[in-house]
């Protein structure tokens, strides 16, 4: 089969048309069972379909629908965060976002959402897999006001951490539209946000701590011994409980560049060792341990660091009883004013400054 180099993995009909071959020969590949239509005029092998997980097929749905397209798009909002490879929490939407051209205005057809902007035909824009996207600052900003606060952190606390963007930067992304629209929103991902977030599961965690009305923990703290040796550097940690927070994915126990060389049995053994270590200190008063099920289940959540000493600093705040991971959900509603918001919390979603002055043009801190 052509396998076209500007967009990888994937066989593009119109590539063959070029080239004088048949497209009638793909959809008989289809019928074999060999080839998978990703999208109309957009194919991938079987076998590289079947390796794919949940997201990597969504990413490649992207490409394939952009690349397919006869005319120029640029690939945003949701659709682009995936292809900068910010992590996805919840099912794939079922649609790509793309910008165009503002005469046609903002629809949705065809499995695509198409949102009318004059930006989409901005000289420069970086380029991934073969189709075009909107910037990282972009991309986030638009991931703010359009899908869920939990989302949206998950994916800001990781550019953040990895250096894609600042804060700053966001910031001024926004400013320069020059709306107050969807302030409040952005606004609550920027306070909330942080860069030591260490992975999508610390995201999601610390945005259930502030639905559960917690303390904000300190992220990253070190815990010293009486020598003056380190011990641990703990995912959370609430000085006032003495009580530490662990997030525990499966990567841990199955990704080689963490286990370094280790069995699952060594990683196993060297993770109590640690916790035993932790718990023996004097300053040490309780310790959580918790997962993905339990991190998207507040309620569950909320129990585990009950055992450990950590409670709402305030029993008037709502408790929720699950993380909305969807497009609409979140800790609050959209453009409302979050009840001070997650800016207090950590985790799913962080929130940095989100609203802007007219006056000034920046935004509010």
């Amino acid at each position: 089969m052509l396998l076209t180099s500007r967009h990888p993995g994937l066989i593009l009909s119109r590539d063959l048309a070029a080239l004088g071959l048949d497209d009638a020969e793909l959809r008989r590949a289809c019928r074999r069972g060999e080839l998978v239509g990703v999208r109309r005029g957009a194919y991938v092998e079987s076998a590289l379909w079947r390796r794919l997980g949940v997201d990597e097929r969504y990413r490649l749905t992207v490409v394939a629908a952009a690349a397919a397209c006869r005319t120029r798009v640029v690939v945003s909002h949701l659709s682009a965060a995936v292809l900068h490879g910010l992590p996805l929490v919840g099912a794939p939407p079922p649609v790509v976002h793309v910008l165009v051209a503002p005469p046609g205005g903002s629809r949705r057809e065809h499995g695509f959402v198409k949102h009318a902007r004059s930006d989409y035909d901005l000289p420069g824009l970086p380029q991934i897999d073969g189709v075009l996207v909107t910037p990282v600052e972009t991309t986030l900003v638009d991931v703010c006001l359009t899908e869920s606060f939990l989302r949206a952190v998950v994916m800001t606390d990781h550019a953040l951490r990895i250096g894609a963007v600042t804060l700053e930067q966001l910031a001024q992304e926004f400013a320069s539209r020059d709306t107050a629209r969807g302030a409040t929103r952005v606004r609550a991902v920027l306070q909330f946000a942080s860069p030591l977030s260490a992975g999508p599961l610390e995201s999601v965690s610390r945005v259930g701590f502030r639905l559960l009305g917690l303390p904000d923990p300190v992220l990253q703290h070190p815990l010293f011994d009486a020598t003056g040796r380190r011990v641990a550097i703990v995912d959370n940690w609430w000085p006032h409980a003495g009580a530490v927070g662990e997030s525990d994915g499966r990567i841990k126990y199955t990704d080689p560049a963490v286990m370094n060389g280790r069995t699952v049995e060594q990683v196993v053994i060297d993770e109590k060792h640690r916790e035993d270590e932790i718990r023996s200190l004097p300053e040490v008063q309780g310790f959580a341990r918790w997962g993905w099920s339990t991190a998207l289940d507040t309620r569950r959540l909320g129990e585990v660091l009950a055992r450990a000493g950590v409670s709402p600093e305030s029993k008037a705040r709502k408790r929720a009883s699950s993380i909305e991971t969807g497009a609409s959900g979140g800790p609050f509603p959209p453009d409302s004013p979050a009840d001070g918001g997650p800016a207090a919390g950590e985790r799913t979603g962080r929130e940095r400054p989100g609203g802007t002055s007219r006056a000034s043009g920046r935004v509010a801190r």
